[in-house]
């Protein structure tokens, strides 16, 4: 008979009796600890910032977490620097927190993305554990603009697809926690705010996002359909529309990123109108031709 997989309850328990005090031991230079931006808004992307960069958008089937641990490997392998931080740079993933609690219901059987991703790191450990703060301050409930920012969490094993099979070589990366609206009140149609403020304060979340990674000389940067999905519910097509609205159209990220990654699971369940997926409603807002205008026009009746 095939083995009984872990419930996730035990899975997060083995974390905290085990695994936490791992990390510490296998990467003391690792402090699982975060910086606690109240107000993200009020931030500005300093002129140094910008190098001019030439920004690129995909979108890939696959969990961000995955996808930004495989994307670092690949820099090692092949070399990629940010010249701003001399090395291979680890490439930091957008956490949708929940605005109460670190890691939300990570202990129950929620499998919702944060819980999940707490399960397989010490994520959880650095959002309670604050830098230089004596004594120390809760950092929830979050701020409406409030941005957690964990420069070094600790990968200890893989997903719950894959069994959360722990590994023998920890990983790191950084990890940038916000909470999105949560099931906003929407019109009828499903694919719109019934609220301007609603709509206003997700793109200044989207905004805030971009300004904590900036600030911390990352040019790259990864994350899922923030804000999309049963958790949360924002229209994915306007959220996808926001998203190429604030990278490419708003003049204080204009050279600022080099790579931006939407990481998103087809086999997610989607929220998405019209039988599309949320993967392939992020794919379609980023295809090249919504993003490079031609200066070509097609004839009118042949003409």
């Amino acid at each position: 008979m095939p083995q009984a997989r872990s419930k996730p309850s035990d899975i997060a328990a083995e974390a905290k009796r085990i695994f936490f005090l791992e990390a510490e031991k296998r990467c003391p230079n690792l402090p699982a600890k975060s910086i606690f931006y109240q107000d993200a808004s009020k931030l500005v992307v300093g002129p140094g910032t910008v190098q001019k960069r030439k920004l690129r958008v995909a979108v890939i089937d696959g969990d961000p977490l995955d996808v930004a641990l495989d994307w670092h490997e690949h820099n090692l392998q092949s070399g990629v620097q940010n010249m701003r931080n001399p090395g291979p740079q680890t490439i930091p993933i957008v956490n949708m927190a929940n605005e109460k609690r670190a890691g939300g219901d990570w202990e129950s059987g929620l499998m919702a993305p944060e819980e999940c991703l707490c399960r397989r790191s010490n994520l959880v450990q650095a959002l309670k554990t604050p830098y230089n703060s004596n004594p120390p301050m809760s950092h929830y409930p979050i701020p409406r603009f409030g941005v957690i920012y964990s420069p070094h969490v600790v990968i200890f094993r893989s997903g719950a697809e894959d069994g959360y099979v722990p590994w023998s070589r920890f990983k790191n990366l950084p990890v940038i926690s916000i909470a999105p609206i949560k099931r906003p009140k929407l019109l009828e149609s499903g694919t719109e705010y019934s609220f301007d403020e609603e709509k206003d304060i997700m793109k200044e979340k989207m905004r805030s996002i971009l300004r904590i990674a900036a600030i911390h000389h990352h040019v790259d940067l990864c994350m899922g359909a923030f804000g999309v999905g049963p958790g949360f519910r924002n229209p994915p097509a306007l959220i996808a529309s926001m998203w190429r609205s604030v990278l490419f159209e708003e003049a204080e990220f204009h050279g600022v990123f080099a790579n931006v990654v939407f990481a998103i699971e087809t086999t997610a369940e989607s929220s998405a109108q019209g039988g599309l997926s949320d993967h392939d409603v992020f794919k379609k807002e980023f295809d090249p031709s919504n993003i490079v205008k031609t200066s070509y026009r097609p004839p009118v009746n042949g003409r």
